[in-house]
């Protein structure tokens, strides 16, 4: 279900792992203004207990940080703690109870937290940018990309020419894919060609249904392009479909939205048994898929088969398997483009072949009908929201039922973050020329380096790990690719412009606008298939608030997005170690736990672990899983346990983060020479800032439906875990804040890997 024109294939997107999940969202107003009042109040204070220091001197005249972005940050912190919780008992609540108690959730959106807040200002900034300058004026300096990117935020926000053109683009589209205009119903000459549809809504929109396809480098040869072949969602939630007694009540708001929706556009009486149909096939395509702990599992196996014995099938005589006409189906995908599949030399990796039997004896025995009516409404849900308000109101009524959303975003936030998705590296090209400190680029690149320098030290002094694995530790850590910023090709107006080229926005049509960026990047990613990976690509745009690590790439992204208060930018070392550095420590960990430790310096797929070491680090990786597995959130009760084997990627990267963050900051004051500071109003040493600032960057509040869909699924740890989880393991934290032995935030057991 979309909620804005948002394409999985988009010029220049991602494919990684990355530090959070997205959720844009705006300000509200009332505790807007009450936090901006307080933001006045304590920088008066603060200016003049600064002007006190600086007037009548004190013990700390000569350490005491009193620069603009240092009184900011002092108020900043003092604002999100709450000084009555006792840091070594709870120092999550110590940190963030303050922030927690300020911000609660705005009505528009599920999640709030600090990298919230951030995407809501970089939102606001962009959305400047695209307002700004006169598309039609020939004589003025922009880039055509960026005329493109200001044209389809026009386009979008043309809601009353979206309104005119009615249901007509959404029937105009079910024809072209093979579906009817209306929902299916039963009839006795079905003749459905599901495989034409499940290819051409593939082609056509971006969407994988029943199979998952893509072009993306070879796990054992990332030098070269290969098919893709995968499991993919039905839609909706698996555990939710496979545990309806649980979650009775989401998969009730789930059918009344497809019956709501189908109504809508419909007034066909039989919506109640199309919504059960295709309920019903969701549910039984969850259970022919793959768990998600047995997929990320080691023994999980990739398969690499031509595709000639992709048509045949595993087995001889297997009719079950030929339900699904693999020849037809890759001609179809690759038609229109400057690639011919050659079935007999060409590859693809099947990522996991049990799914595809499984899915083949499922269709095998599901009526045409069935299969018709879950292709359509696969297609309808995709694309309905694009066309009538009334659409959107329905989806946001089914948001509000599952995740607790209160009111709508304004169109200009579903425009904007729309051109974001699709004219990324154009809008970033405004963003960094109006928008960015370039010295934050050099700076973050230093802070990055040190950061791998003390992770090596750490690799070094491993006891549980042998000579040679440590030595191909050590190169594949100095083989990640380090990306800060923004990449400075988009800055070549030229080069920028031929990447846009074949990207073509319509004024008044926002429909066929999104048919074309849709046919332009799937287009782009098919013929990747003939030529060499890019190695030095980004897989994340610069107005990206988020962090990222790809073990394919072997490479490190942080954006120009998150290199801002409170992540980054904050006038104090410590505090920027403690943020951002502890993310940069996070994503460059991201190598090395359960699936990037699977992965070379060249970021194939290969065992170059010694067993010995190997059995080591299962037993490490273990202690972390058992750890995390008993935490539970007090809001949903103790029925909701974390999911510690899949959080369990991101809590390693939490743990070696940090404390890799922590040993570069120490190392890089002793480089320097530099004295303790310390900021006005808080009688704290540094080091101690640099767990305050760990701390901050995760203070947040979520909805309870939010909350409830990161614990059943989700592979972070909430915030408050993400925190507390991470400093129980660290003794530096303990020896830094006193907190005694067996104390809440000490206790004797700890799990440390990295």
């Amino acid at each position: 279900m979309r909620y804005q024109m948002t394409m999985n294939n988009s010029i220049g997107l991602n494919e990684c792992s990355s530090l959070n999940r997205k959720c844009e969202s705006r300000l509200q107003g009332a505790p807007l203004k009450t936090v901006l009042l307080t933001f006045l109040i304590v920088n008066v204070f603060l200016a003049i207990l600064a002007a006190s220091f600086l007037l009548f001197g004190s013990l700390y005249k000569t350490n005491l940080c009193l620069t603009p972005q240092c009184v900011n940050s002092a108020s900043r912190i003092l604002e999100a703690m709450d000084r009555s919780a006792d840091p070594c008992d709870d120092f999550y609540q110590f940190a963030c109870g303050g922030w927690i108690r300020s911000n609660p959730v705005p009505d528009w959106t599920a999640t709030w937290d600090r990298l919230a807040l951030i995407r809501e200002t970089l939102l606001q900034e962009m959305r400047q940018l695209l307002d700004s300058a006169d598309i039609t004026n020939k004589t003025n300096s922009l880039p055509d990309g960026v005329r493109k990117a200001k044209l389809l935020y026009r386009t979008c926000m043309n809601t009353d020419e979206v309104e005119s053109k009615g249901i007509a683009p959404i029937e105009n589209l079910l024809e072209r894919v093979g579906l009817s205009k209306n929902p299916p119903k039963v009839r006795e000459d079905s003749t459905f060609d599901w495989l034409y549809t499940v290819a051409r809504v593939r082609r056509l929109l971006g969407v994988n249904v029943l199979i998952g396809f893509n072009v993306a480098e070879d796990v054992r040869n990332s030098s070269l392009n290969k098919i893709v072949i995968e499991q993919v969602s039905p839609g909706f939630k698996e555990r939710y479909l496979l545990q309806p007694d649980k979650f009775s009540s989401e998969i009730k708001h789930y059918k009344n939205y497809i019956v709501s929706m189908v109504a809508t556009y419909t007034n066909r009486t039989m919506v109640q048994e199309f919504a059960e149909d295709v309920l019903n096939f969701s549910t039984e395509i969850a259970k022919v898929m793959t768990p998600t702990e047995q997929r990320r599992s080691p023994g999980h196996l990739f398969h690499e088969v031509t595709l000639m014995e992709l048509a045949k099938g595993p087995r001889i005589n297997d009719d079950t398997w030929k339900s699904i006409n693999w020849t037809k189906y890759m001609e179809l995908i690759f038609e229109d483009t400057a690639v011919k599949v050659n079935f007999k030399n060409d590859t693809a990796i099947v990522l996991d072949l049990p799914y595809l039997h499984r899915l083949s004896g499922l269709i095998k025995k599901t009526s045409d009908v069935t299969l018709e009516r879950f292709l359509w409404w696969s297609v309808f849900a995709s694309v309905a929201p694009l066309t009538l308000a009334k659409f959107r109101t329905l989806g946001f009524e089914f948001s509000q039922h599952l995740v607790g959303l209160q009111a709508r975003s304004p169109r200009w936030k579903v425009c904007t973050s729309t051109v974001n998705s699709n004219f990324g590296l154009a809008l970033s090209h405004l963003y960094i020329q109006n928008n960015f400190d370039k010295v934050y680029r050099a700076r973050a690149s230093e802070m990055l380096e040190d950061i791998r320098d003390a992770f090596e030290n750490a690799v070094e002094d491993l006891d549980w790990m042998d000579t040679a694995t440590r030595e191909k530790t050590l190169t594949k850590l100095h083989a990640i690719r380090a990306f800060v910023g923004y990449p400075s090709w988009i800055m070549n107006t030229t080069r920028l412009d031929m990447h846009y080229k074949k990207a073509n926005v319509i004024p008044g049509e926002l429909f066929l606008t999104y048919l074309n960026l849709t046919n332009a990047a799937i287009t782009r990613k098919l013929e990747s298939l003939r030529k060499v990976p890019d190695r030095n690509r980004w897989v994340a745009t610069p107005t990206t608030v988020n962090a990222f690590y790809s073990a394919s790439l072997n490479s490190v992204i942080f954006p120009a997005g998150i290199l801002k208060p409170p992540f980054y930018g904050n006038g104090m070392r410590a505090v920027d170690y403690g943020s951002i550095g502890a993310i940069m420590g996070h994503e460059i960990t991201h190598g090395f736990d359960d699936q990037g430790r699977r992965y070379d310096e060249h970021g194939n797929l290969k065992q170059w672990w010694s067993s010995t070491t190997l059995e080591h680090y299962h037993n490490r990786v273990k202690c972390i899983i058992e750890q995390y597995n008993n935490y539970t959130m007090p809001e949903l009760g103790s029925s909701y346990h974390v999911h510690g084997y899949n959080t369990q990627g991101e809590n390693i990267a939490d743990n070696g983060g940090l404390r890799a963050a922590f040993e570069a900051y120490k190392n890089r004051q002793y480089k320097s020479n530099s004295l303790d500071m310390r900021l006005p109003g808080l009688d704290m040493t540094s080091e101690q800032l640099f767990f305050l600032g760990f701390a901050q960057i995760w203070c947040g509040n979520t909805t309870l439906g939010a909350l409830k869909s990161k614990m059943i699924d989700g592979v972070h740890s909430p915030n408050r875990i993400r925190v507390l989880g991470t400093l129980k393991n660290s003794q530096e934290f303990s020896d830094v804040w006193q907190c005694s032995l067996g104390t809440p935030m000490n206790p004797k057991h700890k799990c440390i890997l990295w």
